[in-house]
């Protein structure tokens, strides 16, 4: 028999409302809070669960590439149907998406 490696994955999450002169500030006083352990999650914060099958680290390679080849592709192909629209571009167009997409990738 083989060992297969399967995560699970709890999500807590909590909004915490703090008086502050701006978001930063707000930010910062919660993390401190939190870090000083003033604010601990606990299972009343639960989210969601996933389990997930791990994939080993050439399989997470793989799977990276095979995403970044596919986006590539259709990066290229929607480019030129959303230039075809000269000034009439829709802003709902997918190669908008995949450029912000292809960004955030890189």
């Amino acid at each position: 028999m083989k060992i297969y490696k399967i995560e699970i994955q709890e999500t807590l999450s909590r909004i915490v409302e703090v008086k502050a002169e701006s978001e930063d500030d707000a930010y910062t006083q919660v993390k401190g809070m939190y870090e000083q352990e003033e604010i601990v999650l606990d299972c009343s914060d639960f989210l969601d669960t996933k389990i997930n099958r791990k994939l080993d680290n050439q399989e997470e390679i793989d799977k990276d590439t095979l995403i970044s080849e596919i986006v590539e592709y259709l990066y290229r192909h929607e480019k030129r149907h959303f230039e075809e629209f000269d000034a009439d571009k829709p802003s709902d167009h997918i190669f908008l998406k995949l450029k912000k997409l292809k960004n955030l990738k890189n």
